[in-house]
């Protein structure tokens, strides 16, 4: 009895947890950063984070979520002017977004131009999605830049990094179509393929119609030649 009692524990501790696991969401932090192949590396600065329930309510087509911006983000900003200025040739804008237990160079991450940055006031963020709810890959967007994608002079190139209206979109993999595929060949009990049966000749195919067409013109005979009716001209004396 006390056996069953505690096997009846376990199981129902293992369903409230799972229960519990599918209700409360999972909270992904996005985080933002300047560099420069010549400047020290600045470290990585909380952008802000998102929710999400479950990896079943993502859908395969894109998923929009609320993005919760990080109360330093203005301040951070300016720390990133400070360490790398925009204008500067190279200057390069990162955002990665963490992926749990895992070290920072393993996170997904885009890059995008720092002298780009003050062009736009707008930017998106599409954040890939295993089946599991594990981030694979970031994709990160801004609204308005040259299609070329070359930078301004600088001297039109702000000295500050702007802050964006920024969205974010979740996404999960695709199935792929499956295959259409044909029916195996037929097999001889040896396990043999059966080879198909030879295609008929005209002659094996209508023979039937061909025999009876004959048949009808044998007995139909040759046509009656035309009786003479004694009309035709007479000989000169």
């Amino acid at each position: 009895m006390h056996l069953i009692l505690h096997s009846l524990l376990a199981l129902w501790l293992c369903f409230v947890s799972r229960a519990y696991a599918e209700v409360v969401p999972t909270q992904f932090y996005i985080h933002h950063r300047v560099v420069h192949p010549n400047l020290p590396v600045t470290p990585w600065h909380n952008f802000g984070s998102i929710s999400i329930s479950h990896p079943s309510s993502i859908s395969p087509s894109g998923t929009p979520v609320t993005f919760t911006l990080a109360e330093t983000l203005l301040d951070d900003l300016s720390e990133f002017a400070e360490s790398v200025n925009p204008a500067l040739e190279e200057s390069l804008y990162q955002v990665a977004v963490e992926k749990p237990k895992s070290p920072e160079g393993m996170w997904p991450a885009s890059v995008m131009k720092g002298c780009l940055m003050s062009m736009s006031t707008s930017s998106s963020i599409t954040i890939h999605f295993s089946s599991s709810g594990e981030p694979m890959g970031l994709d990160y967007f801004l609204s308005s830049v040259p299609s070329n994608g070359s930078c301004p002079s600088p001297s039109e190139t702000s000295k500050s990094y702007s802050m964006h209206n920024t969205t974010v979109l979740v996404t999960t993999p695709r199935s792929p179509p499956l295959p259409g595929l044909r029916a195996p060949p037929p097999l001889t009990p040896e396990g043999a393929p059966i080879p198909p049966v030879a295609e008929k000749t005209f002659l094996q195919k209508y023979w039937v119609y061909i025999v009876i067409a004959v048949a009808a013109l044998l007995v139909s005979g040759p046509p009656e030649e035309p009786a003479a009716n004694g009309t035709g001209p007479k000989a000169s004396n």
